[in-house]
């Protein structure tokens, strides 16, 4: 599958590109030049840089593409968070209808769903809830990219999948008592979903626009996983549990 990935020097990026390259053919970008470790460990591939904020870069980007995987986000400038987070989006979806790319992947943080209203109040809460993502101006563009991707969706042969993240740690920070916050993912399962979700049957998937929360299994289940479970077949590696274990006196 040739897949344009956007965002690529983003925290989340360089796992992506560990967990893509040896299956898929991808077109690594960034506003900035890739990271010279990526280019030198994965020379095979094409790079390039790509503004998400430019249509005409977006769609130049996608062309010959089967995939699109969006990754792009800026949290603070009120500014650049609509144009990246919520218009980025937009050039997105554009680009995969009018090239004909069936499958696209988007990213976020939980609360692009599930904000302050419900991680204080609720428990067990899962993807499928109403948006609520609070008043902070990060959910809040992301939402409306959400949305931007949920309308394209119902409007063209598109086939949208959110994945939702918040906290992402690498195996050696997975320590007893380190636990905070409830939705914890390592790097490397992080990246598996994305794989996963590419490579997923579309027909498999319940409705053309869908969202998934993907963390690893925590104990005290404040959110829910199963449906990556059982849709993606998301299963876990990395131990976050042990995180809210008691830690050694």
């Amino acid at each position: 599958m040739n897949i344009l990935l956007i965002g690529a020097n983003g925290y989340l990026g360089p796992h992506v590109v560990r967990e893509l390259a040896p299956h898929h053919r991808l077109r690594i970008t960034d506003i900035r030049p890739v990271a010279a470790e990526i280019r030198r460990e994965f020379p095979d591939h094409d790079y390039f840089d790509l503004d998400v904020t430019s249509q005409d870069q977006v769609m130049r980007g996608a062309e010959g593409t089967d995939a699109v995987v969006n990754l792009s986000v800026i949290r603070r400038d009120p500014v650049l968070a609509f144009q990246v987070n919520a218009l980025g989006c937009y050039h997105v979806m554009r680009a995969a209808a009018e090239h004909g790319i069936r499958r696209v992947v988007n990213t976020g943080p939980h609360f692009t769903v599930a904000g302050p209203s419900y991680e204080q109040l609720d428990f067990r809460i899962t993807p499928d809830v109403p948006p609520q993502p609070g008043t902070g101006l990060y959910p809040i563009t992301k939402s409306l990219g959400h949305e931007v991707c949920r309308v394209f969706s119902e409007h063209h042969d598109v086939w949208v999948q959110n994945l939702l993240y918040y906290h992402l740690r690498a195996e050696d920070e997975l320590k007893p008592g380190t636990g905070r916050v409830p939705f914890v993912v390592t790097w490397s399962d992080a990246g598996r979903a994305v794989r996963l979700a590419l490579e997923i049957d579309p027909g498999r998937l319940p409705s053309k626009c869908e969202v998934f929360f993907i963390f690893g299994d925590i104990p005290q289940q404040k959110f829910l996983n199963d449906k990556a479970r059982r849709i993606l077949g998301f299963e876990p590696e990395g131990n976050v549990a042990l995180m809210w274990k008691r830690s050694e006196a």
